[in-house]
C-alpha cells in the first residue's frame, strides 16, 4: 500500500510556502479542506483558498504554493483528532512540522490526545508505529472503545400446549365436528407449569472518552400465573397447587379446577359467577349469566344468555340469542353457530353460521365448514376474516369489516404516557425511602411522619410496581394486534352475495354482482378483490 500525500509549511525569505509531497502507488490526496484545518489550528488564517484549491487541482508541485508574503515563526508537528461511531474510536492524523519546527514525541501525542478528551482504550502499539515511520495525512485508529458485554432476552418455556388456535376436525361431510377442540389442557397436583431463564442484561463498556457504552436492551419477563400455581424460591418455576386445567391467557398461566353444571342454567341454578371454568352439561336459558374467569363450555343451546369469560368459550351446539344475548371472552370463542347476539372476543372466532349478529373480534375470524355463512349483522376483527359465504339472495344488510388500527395507537400512547408517569411516581417515592433509611442510619429517630411514610410506601410500591406490569404487558399485546393488521384481508371460499358491505380500515366497498372464491385486501384508498 502506498503513502498519501501530505504537505509541510516551509519558510523562505519574506516568505511562508507550502510543499506538497506526492501520494506514492495508490495512495491518497488530502483535500483543500484538511489543508485549511491544519492552517487554522496553527492560527494561519489568510490564505486564498481558490488559489490552493485550483494549485491543489492542477497536480503540478514542483514550484511550492505561496501561502504569504511573510514569515511566520516555526511549527511543532500537530495532530488532529475525531471521535467516531459515537465514542466507539478515535482517529488521528499527523502533520508534518514546518522546517525548524521539532517533531512529535510520545508525550506529545498522548498530550494531544489527553486535550481531545480521549483517556480510555488508546493504542500504543499504533503510536509506535507512527514515532517508528511516519506517515501525515493518513487516519491512524488512536484509541479503541471497550464494547459493552451483550446480554440476552428473558425466556418463559411452558411445559404445555400454549396453542390458541387449534381448529374443529372438518368431517368428510364438510360439517364441522365441535366435540374434540382440545382447547383444554389437563394437568396434576405439583405439575412444572413454566420456567423462566431471566434477562441477562449485559456488562456496558467503556467509549474512548471513559463515558459508559450500555448493551442492547434486553427483554425482561416475569413468570405471570394466577391462583392455584406456586412460584419456587428463585421465581424461576411454576407449579400447579390443584387437579384441573391450564389456560395461557395474554401470557398470564392459569390453573383452576371445574364447577360443572350438571343441567341447565336456569332457575334452579341462578347466574353462576366462578374463579375457575364451568362445564355446563345442559342449556342456558334466557336471561341468566355465566362469569367465569377461565373457560366456559355448554353442552346444551345457549339462548338470550349472557357469558362472560376470562378464558375461552365453547358452545357445542350453538347461541340463538334473541337479540339480547351476549358472548365476551379474553382468549377464544368456538361455536357451532351464533345468531341474533352480540359477540366480542380478545382471542379468535371459530363458528359454522353468523347470523344477524354484531361480532368484535381482536384476532380472526373463522366461518367455515359446510355452511361457513355470514349473513347479516355487523363482523369486525383487527386481522383476517375467512368464510365459505357472505350474505344471502335475500338482500339482508351484511357487513363485514378490517378494523382501523388507529384508536389501537391511541390507546398504546395512553398506556406509555401512564407507564411513565408511574414511574415517576415510584422513583419519588424511592428518593423519599432512600433519605429516611439514610437518615435511621446516621442514628436519627424516625419520626411519626416518616413512620406512615414508610407504611404506606410499603403497600402502595408492590401496587404500583403490578400497574407497570400490566400497562407494559397491554402495551406489548396491543403492539402485537397492530402488527396483525398490516396484512389483514377478508377471504371467501365459495360465494359473495351482491349487497355485501365490506370495509377494510375506513375504506368500504358494496359488492354489486355476485363474486365467487375471492380475497379482499386494502390497496391504497381502495379495496381490491383478488382471485383464490
Amino acid at each position: 500500500m502506498g503513502k498519501n500525500a501530505y504537505f509541510q509549511v516551509v519558510h523562505k525569505t519574506n516568505k511562508t510556502m507550502l510543499k506538497v509531497f506526492p501520494a506514492s502507488k495508490d495512495g491518497e490526496m488530502f483535500s483543500v479542506d484538511e489543508v485549511v484545518r491544519y492552517l487554522d489550528l496553527i492560527n494561519f488564517k489568510d490564505v486564498d483558498t481558490v488559489a490552493l484549491h485550483n494549485y491543489l487541482n492542477k497536480g503540478d508541485f514542483k514550484l511550492e504554493f505561496l501561502l504569504a508574503k511573510k514569515e511566520i515563526l516555526p511549527e511543532d508537528g500537530k495532530t488532529i483528532t475525531k471521535i467516531e461511531d459515537q465514542g466507539q474510536r478515535a482517529v488521528t492524523r499527523f502533520y508534518p512540522p514546518s522546517d525548524g519546527g521539532r517533531k512529535m514525541t510520545r508525550n506529545d501525542i498522548l498530550s494531544d490526545l489527553a486535550q481531545a478528551g480521549i483517556v480510555h482504550g488508546i493504542q500504543q502499539d499504533v503510536i509506535d508505529e507512527f514515532l517508528k515511520n511516519p506517515e501525515f495525512c493518513r487516519d491512524y485508529v488512536v484509541a479503541v472503545a471497550t464494547p459493552p458485554v451483550q446480554g440476552h432476552d428473558a425466556v418463559v418455556e411452558y411445559h404445555f400446549d400454549i396453542n390458541t388456535t387449534a381448529k374443529p376436525k372438518l368431517n368428510e361431510d364438510g360439517s364441522v365436528d365441535f366435540h374434540q377442540l382440545g382447547n383444554i389442557k389437563p394437568v396434576e397436583v405439583g405439575d412444572k407449569l413454566a420456567t423462566l431463564t431471566p434477562a441477562d442484561r449485559g456488562k456496558p463498556g467503556i467509549n474512548v472518552l471513559g463515558g459508559a457504552l450500555p448493551p442492547v436492551k434486553v427483554a425482561v419477563k416475569h413468570l405471570r400465573f394466577g391462583r392455584n400455581i406456586t412460584l419456587s424460591e428463585d421465581k424461576c418455576e411454576i407449579y400447579s397447587d390443584v387437579a384441573g386445567h391450564v389456560t395461557l391467557v395474554d401470557d398470564m398461566v392459569m390453573v383452576s379446577d371445574v364447577y360443572e353444571v350438571p343441567a341447565n342454567v336456569d332457575s334452579s341454578t341462578g347466574d353462576i359467577e366462578y374463579n375457575g371454568t364451568v362445564n355446563v352439561v345442559g342449556n342456558v336459558n334466557t336471561g341468566y349469566e355465566i362469569r367465569a374467569e377461565g373457560d366456559i363450555i355448554v353442552n346444551g343451546a345457549v339462548e338470550g344468555a349472557t357469558l362472560i369469560a376470562g378464558g375461552n368459550i365453547v358452545l357445542k351446539r350453538g347461541m340463538q340469542g334473541m337479540n339480547r344475548g351476549t358472548l365476551e371472552a379474553e382468549g377464544n370463542i368456538t361455536a357451532k353457530f351464533i345468531e341474533n347476539s352480540t359477540v366480542k372476543c380478545n382471542g379468535t372466532l371459530m363458528c359454522d353460521a353468523v347470523l344477524h349478529s354484531d361480532v368484535e373480534c381482536n384476532g380472526k375470524i373463522s366461518i367455515l365448514g359446510r355452511k361457513g355463512l355470514i349473513n347479516g349483522g355487523h363482523i369486525r376483527s383487527y386481522t383476517d376474516i375467512a368464510a365459505t359465504q357472505l350474505g344471502s339472495s335475500m338482500g339482508i344488510t351484511t357487513s363485514v369489516e378490517i378494523m382501523s388500527d388507529v384508536d389501537l395507537i391511541k390507546r398504546q400512547n395512553d398506556i406509555g404516557e401512564k407507564v411513565e408517569e408511574t414511574n415517576a411516581a415510584l422513583q419519588k417515592m424511592n428518593v423519599v425511602l432512600i433519605a429516611i433509611k439514610r437518615s435511621i442510619n446516621e442514628g436519627n429517630e424516625i419520626t411519626p411522619e416518616q413512620e406512615r411514610y414508610l407504611k404506606m410506601a410499603a403497600k402502595t410500591k408492590p401496587i404500583l410496581k403490578k400497574q407497570i406490569r400490566d400497562m407494559e404487558h397491554e402495551y406489548d399485546n396491543l403492539q402485537k394486534v397492530i402488527d396483525s393488521t398490516q396484512h389483514a384481508s377478508i377471504k371467501v371460499e365459495s360465494v359473495v352475495n351482491a349487497g355485501v358491505r365490506i370495509i377494510i380500515q375506513d375504506v368500504t366497498r358494496i359488492i354489486n354482482d355476485n363474486v365467487s372464491r375471492c380475497k379482499f385486501v386494502r390497496e391504497g384508498a381502495d379495496v381490491k378483490i383478488l382471485g383464490l
